[in-house]
């Protein structure tokens, strides 16, 4: 046997076996998706300082398309119920309320008539600011004000990022995305957060998050349900116990004003929620709480820690990636 018919063979064996494990494994079972920012352009989302937390029209095409192969897209709701379907029960929510996850994501949805949650940081509604990774990659990126950039990263004791090539493209992508990483573990959180809202509200950046007639537009469509995620993106953890309930009480009332009908649940605005956060959230009346610690919903569950899967742009842009991702997972 040559080299390329049994590289042929081993394909063929590997996706007879992929096929299989979709059956009997996924019987039955449910899961929450946590998908990043769509934007309006996959060759922006593709690029390394974008990637970590973006898909493109074309990627979240693709991976609406490979769940609806193999599974029920449904709501958070009906996910949360036991059953024994054949197929698996997905619900998708989306985190922060961009504007243009908004607009891309809708006519998706619309096109397969698909349920979503998103789950909004109220006090970035119809505001310039979202959170301070994009906030500060794309000033940087697109070159927006250098000097009061610099700034204020220096007024913030921060270091400063990598010089602008008169041409930027992937090389200084790349770097940027090490500058933006090396931030955000070597950084207060509190600090980062600061440094958002300053550049949002200091740089000529047009609004990037949904006005309230946008939201109460979604939210007419019938696919659209929308629930709080705190006022700020500022992790819970960071703050003392009654800044944290302030967060979630404010946010769910601001949602109250939005929207007719919120959603009840509430998302944490980082990975994983402590015990002291979540004990603090059900102070405040939250009865299901979602982070982004990945798995398959179960009876065992704790309901102030829902596990969420986050889906990247890798995982989305192929089914053997996604399937291998959600099948990986207890």
């Amino acid at each position: 046997m040559s080299h390329l018919s049994l590289a042929y063979d081993v394909v063929q064996r590997l996706r007879g076996h992929w096929r299989r494990s979709l059956s009997e494994p996924l019987r039955g079972r449910s899961a929450i998706l946590v998908l990043p920012r769509v934007l309006a352009d996959d060759a922006t989302a593709r690029l390394p300082h974008h990637a970590p937390y973006a898909l493109g029209p074309e990627s979240f095409r693709r991976l609406l398309d490979h769940l609806t192969d193999h599974a029920q897209i449904v709501t958070l709701a009906n996910a949360r119920r036991l059953h024994r379907d054949p197929l698996p029960r997905i619900a998708l929510t989306f985190d922060g309320g961009w504007r243009d996850t908004a607009e891309v994501a809708l006519r998706q949805l619309e096109r397969l008539a698909l349920p979503a949650s998103m789950f909004l940081t109220t006090g970035w509604v119809n505001r310039a600011r979202g959170d301070w990774w994009n906030t500060l990659g794309d000033a940087l990126w697109e070159g927006i004000q250098p000097a009061r950039v610099r700034d204020c990263l220096g007024d913030a004791g921060l270091p400063l990022p990598p010089a602008r090539p008169a041409h930027p493209g992937t090389a200084y992508s790349h770097a940027l995305r090490t500058y933006l990483e090396g931030l955000a573990h070597h950084t207060d959180p509190l600090t980062l957060a600061r440094l958002g809202d300053a550049l949002g509200d200091e740089l000529d950046i047009p609004p990037q998050t949904l006005d309230p007639f946008s939201i109460r537009r979604l939210e007419s469509s019938g696919l659209v349900r929308f629930g709080a995620r705190g006022v700020s993106a500022t992790p819970l953890d960071a703050l003392d116990d009654a800044q944290v309930q302030w967060q979630i009480r404010q946010s769910r009332r601001q949602l109250g004003v939005l929207c007719r009908d919120p959603l009840p649940g509430f998302a944490y605005p980082q990975a994983e929620a402590s015990p002291r956060v979540r004990l603090l959230a059900q102070r405040c009346g939250i009865q299901e709480g979602l982070h982004g610690h990945a798995g398959w919903l179960s009876h065992r569950d704790d309901p102030l820690a829902l596990p969420r899967f986050p889906i990247t742009l890798p995982v989305a842009s192929s089914a053997g990636r996604l399937y291998d991702w959600l099948l990986g997972q207890p």
